[in-house]
């Protein structure tokens, strides 16, 4: 509660019960006197100086009559500054509206300064003779219409509510979190807080109540006493009465309905004692003798619940009308593969055409965002690791890291993932179960699914349980050969004889069997392996590893990753024909490329490369083998680019991030409080499991934030220190001599 005095002499007030209905007091006469013994509810407010206050809260109360008969309340207005003639007069002015519009109300003066303790302490002694209960209200409120009905409904929801809040613009744990709050003048101020509220459920529990709004139920008051006066002048009292009254099991809960304007710290901004003084010593007190207070309030910020506040109010349109959403390329390297290409396309065009409803953002570190140069496209990088909150948040890839899960689920209310393929878990050398149950429960928790093919849709379905609650999106990458087109494509190859044979060095893709097949096969023809990782022949192979490529005078091997658009598009240009061997692709934009350079393209018979083949109009300069002999027979007469009417141009990257925002657009428009709850209690108790401790500590100490302190920087600085090339070099070539050492001691005792 705010510092109300700043004398608080120990000199008794009056409390006026049932017995003392009579005659004018003070000066001042009680209205509606005759409603007093039927009250239901004590409505008290506090004064002290501050007169300029008096008319904004009394007039919103006469502003909700309807209410206030309506739940049976009186109003009484403690005078605290009894010799402050500006308040005395200011409240004789706004009795008559009062009476007028039919509310009980009278003015009980201090005979002297009782600070807000013991003046709110009469309050409650004449509640518990009424056995009303009593609501709390500072003199810098603003009171909504409905707001008084619906906190005492809350109230009524269960008997163990014993304090209930309403939901304010500035009041710290009952304030509904939008990402810009408006001035309380501001045009449609009170839509906006009300379009976050409708969006939460009716009530909410919260560790402790705020006083500037407050309703306390009688027989709590009756059962645990009213502010302990040890806490003199004000600030902890509240949070004391309600850790007096939970060790008992009673509830203090915000109504979600109910909104009270808060101007904060303006009621008792008078007094000459500071808040920065009072509270450190009122909060020892209140630590002392309820040290399970600080961890139960610190859980609080951290609970799904409050989380999901805030996600909501990111999903509400800032002043432009624009919602923030983010493409997470966390996951991404500096280098160029088949993904960060997806990525990069998609970006591309959803910066070009989404605008008008997003403000969208990359998350990735400096490096990736760097060499990928998504500046170019005016897309603002967040970094992975800032904690900033989105609308929706759009991974391209499925995760591989547990921190993904952990960062994805508190930074947007709507998390969709491009699951590009199973490979991982169907190759036994990659699969682990831990990493079947992670993507089964980003499956669980994701709002939008999309797959980059139907055949991938049903691999994943028949994989892993795609919940009913999920939109899924079918989108083949963009179809527009024109966006494929690398520079210096396009010409009559110079040797048809040679052969352009893609992959990299996993085993699914093929490369180094099928290129020295084809090596061995055809001495007198050029082979190309383009995209193994190391150095091809010349790299020892480990017990995981694919056999390396052969070393014939025929077979060029190059490494693709740090390659140049323009120096891949040479290779195209340089070749007879593209031959592209994997045993399992999610899309395959190598695919694409050759189509775009016009060279016929040799592609393993796999139902993906059929679906774009029926989309692309079933071009003849695709070729299907079923498998590496077949390959070989089919090359002896190698095939030459036929003409042929490429797609039309509406079938790009534009219509598949239609798809994508299409998806987006239908999750946002059905975003929900309890989905989110669910997904982000999900992550922590996974988390919390996976540290080996069932339940979270009691307090959040200070070693354990320190902790999170230094290993958030340690992160940030090796990172910083791995993007030094010498430092970064050195360290590969020791890591490379302990993998030797690793490989030779196995070899030797396997």
């Amino acid at each position: 509660m705010d510092q109300h005095s700043a004398v608080a002499p120990q000199t008794s007030g009056r409390i006026l019960g049932p017995a003392s209905v009579g005659p004018a007091t003070n000066g001042f006469r009680p209205t509606g006197a005759g409603k007093r013994i039927g009250c239901r509810v004590l409505i008290a407010i506090p004064f002290y100086k501050n007169a300029h206050l008096v008319a904004a809260v009394l007039n919103s109360l006469v502003a909700c009559a309807d209410d206030i008969g309506a739940i049976g309340a009186e109003v009484v207005c403690y005078n605290d500054s009894p010799d402050h003639a500006e308040l005395h007069q200011a409240l004789a002015d706004q009795l008559p509206r009062m009476e007028a519009a039919g509310i009980p109300c009278r003015v009980e003066v201090n005979e002297q300064n009782l600070g807000f303790v013991r003046t709110m302490n009469l309050a409650v002694a004449e509640a518990v003779a009424r056995r009303a209960d009593l609501l709390l209200l500072n003199s810098d409120t603003v009171v909504e219409p409905g707001t008084l009905p619906e906190m005492l409904a809350v109230a009524a929801l269960d008997h163990m509510h014993g304090f209930v809040n309403p939901r304010s613009n500035n009041a710290t744990l009952a304030t509904l979190p939008l990402r810009a709050p408006p001035a309380p003048d501001a045009p449609g101020a009170r839509a906006a807080y009300q379009a976050l509220s409708d969006l939460l459920p009716r009530s909410s529990f919260v560790p402790t109540a705020v006083g500037f709004c407050l309703l306390i139920r009688w027989n709590i008051l009756a059962e645990f006493g009213g502010f302990d006066e040890v806490y003199g002048q004000g600030y902890n009292e509240e949070n004391d009465l309600v850790m007096r009254a939970g060790r008992c099991g009673y509830r203090a809960v915000l109504a979600n309905r109910a909104f009270v304007w808060h101007l904060g710290e303006e009621s008792f901004s008078s007094a000459s004692v500071s808040r920065a003084t009072l509270e450190p010593a009122n909060r020892a007190i209140l630590d002392a003798r309820y040290p399970e207070y600080a961890g139960y309030t610190v859980a609080h910020y951290h609970a799904p619940e409050t989380i999901a506040e805030h996600l909501l109010a990111a999903t509400l349109p800032d002043a432009d009308g624009k919602l923030n959403i983010a493409f997470d390329f966390s996951s991404f390297r500096a280098a160029h593969n088949g993904t960060f290409q997806a990525g990069r396309q998609l970006l591309e065009v959803a910066s070009r055409v989404w605008g008008e409803q997003f403000s969208i953002h990359v998350i990735c570190v400096e490096e990736v965002y760097a060499f990928h140069d998504y500046t170019a496209l005016g897309v603002p990088r967040a970094d992975p690791h800032g904690g900033a909150r989105f609308a929706a948040i759009f991974r391209v890839g499925q995760p591989y890291d547990w921190n993904v899960l952990e960062r994805l689920a508190p930074s947007a209310a709507v998390v969709g993932v491009y699951m590009l393929d199973p490979i991982s878990v169907d190759c036994p050398q990659l699969a682990t179960p831990l990493l079947t149950r992670m993507w089964q429960f980003t499956l669980d928790h994701a709002d939008v699914i999309a797959t980059q093919s139907r055949q991938t849709q049903r691999q994943f379905r028949q994989r892993f349980r795609i919940p009913t609650t999920a939109i899924e999106v079918v989108s083949l990458h963009g179809l527009d050969l024109a966006e494929y087109r690398l520079p210096g494509t396009g010409a009559v190859a110079s040797d048809t004889s040679q052969v352009l044979v893609l992959g990299n060095h996993f085993h699914h893709k093929f490369l180094n069997p099928t290129a020295n097949a084809l090596a061995a096969a055809f001495p007198d023809r050029t082979v190309v392996a383009m995209g193994p990782n190391g150095h091809g022949a010349a790299r020892e192979a480990g017990p995981m590893d694919p056999a390396p490529l052969d070393d014939r005078p025929n077979l060029r091997i190059l490494a693709v990753g740090d390659l140049t658009d323009a120096q891949i598009g040479a290779e195209y240009a340089a070749a007879g024909v593209v031959v592209f061997p994997s045993h399992a692709e999610g899309f395959g934009f190598p695919l694409l490329h050759a189509l775009a350079a016009e060279r016929p393209v040799m592609v393993r018979r796999l139902p993906v490369f059929e679906e774009i083949w029926h989309a692309l109009g079933e071009p003849p300069n695709m070729h299907f083998y079923e498998c590496t002999a077949d390959l070989v027979e089919r090359l002896r007469t190698p095939p030459l680019w036929q003409a042929w009417t490429a797609p039309a141009a509406d079938n790009g990257a534009e219509r598949s991030a239609r798809e994508i925002k299409a998806a987006l657009d239908r999750a946002l428009a059905a975003v929900g409080y309890d989905r989110i709850v669910s997904r982000l209690g999900a992550v922590q108790l996974a988390a919390q499991l996976a540290s080996h401790t069932a339940m979270p500590p009691a307090s959040d100490t200070k070693a354990a934030q320190a902790a999170r302190y230094v290993a958030l920087r340690v992160e940030r600085l090796t990172l910083r220190l791995l993007r030094l090339p010498l430092l970064y070099a050195g360290l590969r070539v020791l890591f490379r001599a302990a993998r030797g050492v690793w490989r030779a001691v196995y070899r030797r005792f396997a």
